[in-house]
């Protein structure tokens, strides 16, 4: 039970932790994977049964936690995917994976 819980308290701080990223805080662009990249920016209506399709369409295991928005990288090629209704601070930290990859 005592592990149950704390796998549990882990996916919960990861999840938590996801998005905590400040959009006024700087980070180091020497991580870049690439420093160009072909975006390709899908909105759709349901943001989580779209990411967590494109997750298994990959070969991916999908993301089994509630997401705002997603991006799939592969070289050079981006796939960003949000709401019809998205903010500045959700496409650039998806933009940001483009570049950096899984970062956080």
């Amino acid at each position: 039970m005592k592990t149950k819980i704390l796998v549990v308290s882990l996916l919960i701080a990861q999840n938590a932790m996801a998005f905590n990223d400040s959009p006024t805080e700087p980070f180091d662009t020497s991580a870049n994977l690439t420093t160009v990249s072909t975006i390709t920016w899908r909105t759709v209506n349901d943001v989580q049964k779209t990411c967590e399709a494109e997750s298994r369409k990959r070969g991916f295991k999908g993301f089994g936690y509630s997401l705002q928005a997603c991006s799939f990288f592969d070289g050079n090629q981006c796939t960003i995917i949000t709401g019809k209704t998205t903010n500045m601070h959700t496409v650039g930290h998806e933009v940001r994976h483009c570049f950096q990859g899984n970062w956080h």
